[in-house]
């Protein structure tokens, strides 16, 4: 493994454990046991480091999105959450520490809010779809489709806030993950949906 991946293997890791304000550039060099000077020749700042981590997410999540299944629109939204499950574990302190990430480092809010409004307009389209096809109700404005989008991030940031050591002990996290997500979507549906998604989910 190269230099660089192993900077940003075990940055990730510390970060994830401690807390990404509580990790230095000289301290992934004395986890690495390579100098101060190696670390910053791959990535002169904490801030680099942070955005390049951010674009490694995002183009393992682009990866997943393009085997999205557009020909059974509701099951690939429900399998969402279970095929992003482990990019949000990999990269937890972009959801635990998502508010001080912010307040540190402008350029990568500014592309985290770029890229949650470019992911909110393609779920739009999504849901718009599902109710063409009777299966999300059709009296629901993009006002509250809006809504159910914001409370979905909501919902995925408060689960891996809240997470602690022992809960990555419990095998069923993941599922307990899908199920959290998946319910919101369930009081929006209508009748035909709701059973396709018992179907689907049992």
């Amino acid at each position: 493994m190269k230099t660089k991946d192993k900077i940003k293997n075990t940055s990730r890791e510390l970060f994830n454990k401690k807390g990404f304000k509580n990790v230095t550039l000289r301290e992934v060099a004395k986890e690495l046991s390579i100098s101060y000077g190696n670390v910053t020749y791959h990535f002169e700042t904490k801030n680099q480091l942070i955005r390049c981590l951010y674009e490694d997410m995002l183009k393992e999540t682009v990866k997943i999105i393009k085997t999205f299944n557009y020909n059974n629109l509701l099951k690939s939204t429900l399998d969402a959450p279970n095929i992003t499950f482990e990019i949000s574990i990999k990269y937890l302190f972009f959801y635990v520490d998502f508010i001080e990430i912010k307040r540190s480092y402008s350029d990568v809010a500014l592309k985290l809010e770029q890229d949650n409004n470019s992911r909110k307009k393609g779920y739009l389209q999504i849901l718009k779809q599902l109710q063409v096809q009777k299966l999300l109700r059709s009296e629901l404005t993009d006002k509250d489709l809006d809504y159910l989008m914001d409370l979905s991030g909501a919902m995925r940031t408060f689960f891996f806030i809240n997470l602690n050591s022992k809960d990555f002990l419990n095998q069923d996290l993941k599922n307990k993950y899908v199920v959290y997500v998946n319910n919101l979507i369930f009081p929006y549906l209508t009748a035909e949906g709701m059973n396709k998604y018992k179907f689907y989910l049992k």
